[in-house]
This record gives C-alpha cells, structure tokens and sequence, in this order.
C-alpha cells in the first residue's frame, strides 16, 4: 500500500485509513515534499503548526 498524506494535518499515513493525529479519513496520494519531525517545540516545527512527532508532507493536493 501507498503512503498517503493527511489533506487536514499533512501527517504521511502508511497502511491505516485514518491519519493518528487527527483522526480525518480524508487522505491523498498525492503529495511532494517530506519533513521529519522529532522535536515539535523546534522552529521548523512551529513555523508549520506542527504538533506531534512524526512524517510530514510540505504540499498534499
């Protein structure tokens, strides 16, 4: 199975239905650009309203 970005959060999703972090079933193959998040307090993170620890896309369609 594909991995699938949340079109709510951006959270990368692989093999489940419903993105972990917030719980939206709205998810798209269609996605470019990947941010690893270990530190959510971090700049990076923030500037992108990132709040949990984990894979992130930079533009899901």
């Amino acid at each position: 199975m594909a991995e699938k970005a949340c079109k709510n959060c951006n959270r990368i999703v692989d093999g489940a239905d419903e993105c972990p972090v917030c719980k939206n079933n709205d998810l798209s193959n269609s996605w470019s650009g990947l941010v690893v998040i270990y530190d959510p307090e971090s700049e990076i993170a923030e500037k992108l309203g990132i709040q949990t620890p984990g894979r992130y896309a930079i533009r899901v369609k």
